[in-house]
């Protein structure tokens, strides 16, 4: 019977009679076969259910991209136009860039196991083009 501890490779003890017989440059040919086919094997589900991943996301990445541009161009317009007289603006300006980066955006806690964001909302955005719907309305800019 294996041991518990034996490793991935089946390493262990429990040879059968036909591979005793193997001379050991076969043992060693064998054991290599059997690891690539192994690894080979793991990279296969590994791209696979990449691809899978990146096809089930892209649709909403993209969404997100395009809202977080849209933000970030409001207010740099914003900034340039009103921030010499509106420090809050400058600041929500600074700060924007900072919480909409990507690494924020599209972080694992945020979304649910089929890549779908909770509340089919993104806290992060959502803020964001709250603030900048503010700074619109405050300004009467239109964006639409």
């Amino acid at each position: 019977m294996a041991d518990l501890l034996d490793d991935v490779w089946g390493s262990g003890d429990d040879l059968d009679e036909s591979t005793r017989e193997l001379s050991p440059d076969l043992l060693k040919l064998k054991d290599n076969h059997s690891k690539r086919g192994y690894l080979d094997g793991i990279v296969s589900a590994k791209e696979e259910n990449l691809q899978d991943g990146f096809d089930m996301s892209f649709p909403l990445g993209a969404e997100l991209g395009l809202r977080v541009g849209k933000i970030i161009g409001r207010l740099q317009g914003l900034e340039y136009r009103y921030g010499k007289d509106d420090e809050e603006l400058k600041k929500d300006f600074n700060n924007a860039k900072q919480e909409l980066q990507i690494k924020n955006i599209l972080t694992k806690r945020i979304f649910t196991e089929d890549y779908n964001l909770e509340d089919s909302k993104h806290p992060v955005v959502s803020k964001w083009e709250e603030i900048v719907t503010k700074y619109c309305e405050k300004y009467n800019v239109k964006t639409e």
